[in-house]
């Protein structure tokens, strides 16, 4: 059985990451298939224990795993590890004795249990009991009426925390963090709000003029050495990754230019890329960071698996500077005018069509959960959904590789 799995931050209102929801599916189809959908989350779990990782699905925070009817009654939740895992009920579980039980079981156990998209008139059984049994309570901000919101927050704000969803623009954020939100999900990660960004003219000028001299036709290596000397920290940097286990070899690296020789003007421009990007992380932009690394790897990993290979640089690229945008504050063409980049890079950044803007779009889709669109886009690739998926988790033991 093919089995898929996305992850969706889940941000406290400092923009610090509380989790990430995982959302499993039977098959590419994006929506709930019935006992079939038990049986997929199953197996997933299965496979994110055992085989893939469930530090590496959520970067060693919580994950939110979604429970049917069906795998609560069963008590699946109760072999968990209670500290990296949340019990998220969906809206369509009855509050019956059984289900009751078995959430006051995990809570006695230490397991935090949340209520996904919370529906406020249920004509079926009294609700009451697991409100009063969960941690957190997860509304779809912008569709539900904001009166009835604050009357549920008002009500339970002292024992319950409150996690908007769908939460895709600024002034929805500050209106959720007003009412008493604690906690926030939706594409407004991809397009977060900023509260500290830096300017345009504090990129970092050695790293801009190494790219500009990698993306010559011959480029010149004093002339790239001599702008790493210029700053000891990039220096430092380079120096430890010729010598990691990434790029092997028995004799030690111990000068900039055997450094840039063995690394190679390929990796030159991924490793300078993930340095320039690495400069403007903070607090609040450190997972879109993390996201825009994720896109470039996987990105070049679909160049590698479409026979783009001498593309790959340029694959990375646009995934790691698919943000830089928003990381910056400033126009995409006003920062792409300051960077030598090829025109396929411009173009797609600049919302241009392409082999490379499909293979964007299908990862920004797949971000989204949104499967069934991510598979039509992978398809004009020849690409199954399965095939990315193999690479994305690739992409995933890069990105934590990279933070060590």
């Amino acid at each position: 059985m093919d089995i898929y799995v996305a992850r969706q931050p889940i941000f406290d209102s400092h923009m610090r990451l509380y989790g990430y929801e995982l959302l499993y599916r039977r098959s590419s189809s994006n929506f709930y298939e019935g006992e079939n959908s038990n049986t997929a989350t199953i197996e997933l779990l299965h496979s994110s224990f055992l085989t893939v990782g469930f530090d590496k699905l959520t970067d060693g925070t919580r994950g939110f795993i979604n429970f049917t009817q069906d795998l609560l009654e069963k008590g699946l939740a109760n072999i968990l590890p209670k500290d990296r895992v949340v019990v998220e009920i969906l809206e369509n579980v009855e509050a019956n004795d059984v289900v009751i039980s078995e959430c006051k079981k995990l809570k006695a156990q230490g397991f935090v249990i949340a209520l996904d998209d919370f529906i406020f008139d249920r004509s079926d059984l009294d609700y009451t009991p697991l409100i009063e049994l969960a941690d957190i309570i997860k509304i779809e901000f912008p569709i539900t009426k904001k009166e009835e919101q604050r009357k549920l927050i008002k009500k339970y704000k002292n024992q319950i925390t409150f996690l908007a969803e769908k939460v895709e623009t600024r002034e929805e954020y500050y209106e959720a963090v007003k009412m008493g939100y604690q906690l926030f999900q939706g594409y407004f990660f991809s397009k977060p709000l900023m509260l500290k960004s830096k300017e345009i003219g504090t990129l970092n000028i050695h790293m801009v003029h190494i790219l500009e001299e990698l993306h010559k036709e011959h480029p010149n290596f004093s002339n790239i050495t001599e702008s790493i000397r210029k700053d000891l920290g990039l220096s430092y940097k380079l120096l430890k990754i010729a010598n990691s286990i990434f790029f092997g070899g028995k004799t030690t690296i111990t000068s900039l230019h055997q450094a840039v020789i063995r690394l190679g003007i390929q990796e030159m421009k991924r490793w300078i890329s993930i340095m320039l990007i690495r400069e403007f992380e903070n607090v609040e932009n450190n997972e879109l960071i993390k996201i825009c690394l994720l896109r470039g790897k996987l990105l070049s990993l679909i160049a590698r698996e479409i026979n783009q290979n001498h593309l790959e640089s340029d694959f990375f690229l646009v995934g790691i500077l698919s943000s830089i945008d928003i990381i910056l504050n400033e126009s995409m063409e006003k920062i792409l005018s300051t960077l030598a980049l090829s025109d396929q890079v411009r173009t797609t950044l600049l919302g241009g069509s392409g082999q490379l803007a499909d293979c964007l779009n299908s990862v920004l889709l797949y971000e989204k959960f949104e499967f069934d669109q991510s598979q039509i886009e992978l398809e004009k690739l020849n690409l199954s959904l399965n095939q990315f998926m193999d690479l994305y988790l690739e992409a995933l033991t890069w990105l934590k590789g990279t933070n060590e």
